[in-house]
């Protein structure tokens, strides 16, 4: 079964996925190309809340989408977030879970990174109920 599939199956609240355009033109605003099973949630889901939690995205106004609160977050970080995507705000103790190009993703705090060691898809399977 695929990430798509388990998140589908899941008891996650999806919103509508988004097309190309709105892809290319997120990457462009934050200047920095999502990894490929990023992208596939985007165009599947827009955005996904997995219980309490929300994975940020498009389609979306607000702290929900991914091109607001990455530049807000970018700007607070002074420069250390500027290769990186904001997908998720665990609101304790200012901790960010976020992304690279590479799909490697990462907690986020105070200037300090701590690789999860997992892509996008595992990170959110490991968050589904």
């Amino acid at each position: 079964m695929s990430f798509i599939e388990k998140i589908r199956n899941s008891d996650s609240e999806v919103f509508d996925g988004v097309n190309e355009e709105e892809i290319l033109a997120a990457e462009q605003q934050l200047g920095i190309k999502f990894p490929k099973t990023y992208r596939e949630i985007l165009a599947e889901f827009g955005s996904l809340e997995i219980g309490s939690e929300e994975i940020f995205g498009l389609g979306v106004e607000g702290y929900l989408n991914v091109v607001e609160t990455t530049l807000e977050e970018r700007k607070l970080a002074k420069g250390e977030l500027d290769k990186y995507i904001v997908i998720q705000n665990l609101a304790i103790d200012g901790l960010l879970i976020v992304v690279d190009e590479n799909d490697n993703v990462y907690e986020y705090a105070n200037g300090n990174f701590k690789n999860l060691l997992s892509s996008t898809a595992e990170y959110i399977e490991s968050q589904l109920l």
